[in-house]
């Protein structure tokens, strides 16, 4: 696992290639994990049940409250997208053949609002987990009395920290029956059926599969081993594909997945988790709601069934347990001979080929319908499943328990060199010193102690994000003050200057002008920029950023005490200007420019190109620096024309005549200003596509298509689509968001 992705004092008791395994309390190995950090919690808990497990079940009565202290660090370490599904098995009431309602009136007092005592978690749906093998229980009721049927189904909840978590169903498809391959070939008539439902034209489209319902389904007699499949009975076929669609119920014994595991445990001697995980369960909530390399936690890891499925489908995981025989244990899914429980994700496919053949394969009429002189939408079938507009993703400077109202940025950076290199001592100190007046209301010492804790801890991650201090090498527990830091210091008697020197260093090394220019863009829309909607804002610049997180409030009030903002969102450009040296007209330049463009500068800003250089060596620099792709044949017209224009650089030709090539380049004196670099560096990766990018050749589209950089990839398939369009002697308008397929606005 690598070391960048969590760091806990604590040694892992095994790693893989993924994930790690840790043996303790989950919740103080919980403390440790910053705020925002996890992708999904996926686990089963220890049940209320009737009769006490060996494992450490609650009785019901204790059950919620014992679990809400857990739920309040889920809360805290769940990123704003991110998913809890917890397995929790129902339960009867001691000597009556009643249901109990304690999971109901768990799920209630998470959901509650916080403002009504609850943690404010939303109900994004209920699953249900259908285990055929489940024994009949309580059996005085079921196999005795015969007064109640077997009980099958655990509810699984999945909640959520906002009402839109990150989820994808496509992901989580289940193949077509045969009557729905049947009815994609041969068609069917779009009518009103005899059942109510209107069947359109839309209905033969052919997504792929059909979306799973919410009855999880992983029973060994499916041989496919599909995830999602239904538990329905004989409806309509015609219907069958909208009635399963993904459905909420999970089938799976959890037997099959364990035998390895089992047998491993009967070999060593070693007494196997008495309540496994089976493996359809986390394959369909990490498949729902994880991306490849998000981060999944265990907190009741057991035998780490959740962690043995995230490493088959490359996410990463932590798992804590704290008995050390199930842990110990848990390390035999991770055999080399071990089964991979889920099959692994396919490999990549190229892409070049696939579009390539998607092209000779499409009929002359495919891509038009005849509505002369309208604007149209054109949905192009091999990017319903490719995000075209993907791009490298961008962090926004964390900034969380730093506000400018409560530090003085003097004083904080003495602090920092005071208590160098310890961080652990840093954050003591932040903690006695701005933090110890917190919670001191509460009656209980030790909670108003953690909290205050978790504050010193997020205001030094804010440091370290505001590059005020740094890691000593791989050492998260080392640290170091930044140059930045000691300018700040030595202007300390000078409070506008100090003011000054940090506001110049968010604009141009931190994320402080994308912060300006998405403000710019909501006044200029005449909308009002409150923080979800900057928070959005940034979000369709590329960030990865909750719409509602405070780190934009952050940023903005040191900004502020500068002078950048003369009212809460008003932007005074000339503040910006004389900190920066550039005219507002030169920044929205800088802006216009594609990243191969900003990267070949940043190449010969670098180099300090000041005298005239053949542009293939800077070129030749750029693609080992920045690890971009440039053209080749296009190069002079795509980079050099477009920054001649903008007076960045001057251009020699090296040969006389006609057809001569300008293949010598020097800097401006214009791009040779001191902070140039530094912008160019912070805004490098965002992008919008432009004319220069769409008079690309084709051929060079189609090799783009294979590039290892996921936004030359990414921006290739645009072009792909627009040169499409191009056939079709319609004009590319501009590309339509906020949609979950990509669709292009056209006009004749």
């Amino acid at each position: 696992m690598e070391d960048s992705v969590i760091a806990i004092k604590q040694e892992p008791y095994y790693k893989t290639e993924f994930g790690a395994a840790y043996l303790g309390n989950s919740l103080e190995l919980m403390k440790e994990l910053p705020e925002e950090s996890i992708d999904l919690i996926c686990t089963s808990p220890p049940f209320a049940l009737v009769r006490k497990k060996e494992y450490g079940n609650k009785d019901q009565h204790e059950y919620i409250e014992w679990f809400l202290v857990f739920a309040k660090e889920f809360q805290r370490i769940l990123k704003p997208s991110g998913s809890l599904v917890i397995d929790i098995g129902g339960s009867w009431l001691k000597g009556y053949p009643i249901r109990s309602l304690y999971h109901f009136e768990l799920v209630i007092e998470l959901c509650k609002p916080t403002d009504k005592g609850g943690l404010g978690f939303f109900l994004a749906q209920e699953l249900y987990w259908y285990n055929p093998a489940k024994l009949p229980t309580p059996a005085e009721w079921v196999t005795v009395r015969r007064e109640r049927v077997k009980d099958a189904v655990n509810t699984v909840w999945w909640l959520s920290k906002q009402p839109h978590p990150k989820a994808n169903n496509k992901r989580v498809l289940r193949p077509y029956s045969d009557a729905m391959k049947n009815l994609l070939k041969n068609g069917y008539d779009a009518k009103l059926r005899p059942s109510g439902h209107d069947i359109s034209t839309k209905f033969g489209n052919d997504r792929g599969g059909a979306i799973p319902p919410n009855i999880i389904n992983g029973q060994i007699e499916n041989s496919n081993g599909n995830i999602g499949s239904p538990v329905l009975a004989g409806f309509d076929w015609l219907l069958l594909n909208d009635l399963a669609q993904p459905v909420n119920v999970i089938s799976a014994s959890n037997t099959a997945s364990n035998d390895y595991y089992q047998r491993r445990c009967k070999q060593e001697g070693i007494k196997s988790h008495p309540a496994r995980f089976p493996q359809a369960l986390p394959e369909f909530a990490i498949n729902l709601c994880t991306d490849k390399n998000d981060l999944v936690l265990d907190p009741f890891a057991g035998s780490n069934m959740t962690g043995r499925v995230a490493e088959t489908l490359q996410r990463h995981w932590l798992a804590f347990e704290l008995d050390e025989s199930y842990i110990s244990a848990s390390k035999y899914r991770f055999e080399s001979n071990a089964p991979l429980v889920v099959d692994p994700l396919p490999s990549e496919k190229n892409n070049k080929e696939k579009v390539l053949e998607v092209l000779q394969s499409l009929p002359d009429n495919r891509l038009l319908s005849n509505r002369p002189n309208q604007h149209q939408q054109l949905s192009l079938p091999f990017l319903e499943d490719i995000d075209p507009m993907e791009q490298r993703q961008l962090k926004f400077t964390y900034g969380h328990q730093f506000e400018s109202e409560k530090f003085s940025l003097p004083e904080i950076v003495q602090l920092c060199i005071d208590c160098a290199p310890d961080r652990r001592e840093l954050q003591k100190q932040i903690a006695d010193r701005y933090f110890s007046g917190h919670s001191k209301q509460s009656s209980d010492l030790a909670k108003a102690l953690e909290n205050i804790g978790k504050l010193s801890m997020n205001c030094f991650l804010s440091l370290r994000a505001y590059q005020l201090v740094e890691k000593i090498g791989d050492d998260d527990w080392a640290y170091q003050v930044t140059e930045i830091a000691n300018e700040i210091l030595q202007a300390k008697d000078d409070p506008q200057t100090v003011a000054s020197i940090f506001a110049r260093h968010i604009l141009t090394n931190l994320t402080g002008m994308s912060l300006l220019k998405a403000i710019e863009a909501i006044n200029t829309r005449g909308d009002k920029p409150q923080l979800e909607v900057i928070g959005y804002e940034l979000q369709e610049m590329g960030y990865s950023l909750s719409p509602n997180a405070i780190y934009v409030s952050t940023m903005r009030k040191w900004l502020e005490l500068a002078g950048v903002f003369e009212r809460e969102y008003e932007i005074n450009w000339d503040t910006v200007s004389d900190l920066l040296g550039l005219d507002k007209d030169y920044v929205d330049e800088l802006y216009t420019l594609t990243p191969q463009q900003k990267y070949f500068l940043l190449a010969m800003i670098h180099l300090d190109i000041q005298v005239l250089t053949p542009w293939n060596k800077v070129k030749d620099y750029s693609t080992s620096t920045y690890k971009i792709r440039l053209p080749s044949k296009s190069f002079v017209k795509d980079i050099i024309e477009p920054l001649v224009a903008l007076d960045l650089i001057e251009t020699e030709k090296t040969t006389g005549g006609r057809g001569a090539k300008p293949n010598s380049v020097k800097l401006t004196d214009k791009a040779r200003a001191e902070l140039v670099s530094r912008l160019l560096s912070s805004i490098a990766d965002l992008t919008e596509i432009s004319q220069t990018e769409l008079n690309k050749a084709f051929e060079d589209v189609i090799n783009d298509l294979d590039s290892e950089d996921k936004h030359v990839k990414g921006k290739a398939l645009e072009l792909l689509a627009i040169w499409m369009i191009r056939l079709t002697s319609l004009r590319f308008t501009k590309w339509r968001k906020h949609i979950s397929n990509p669709v292009v606005s056209l006009s004749r």
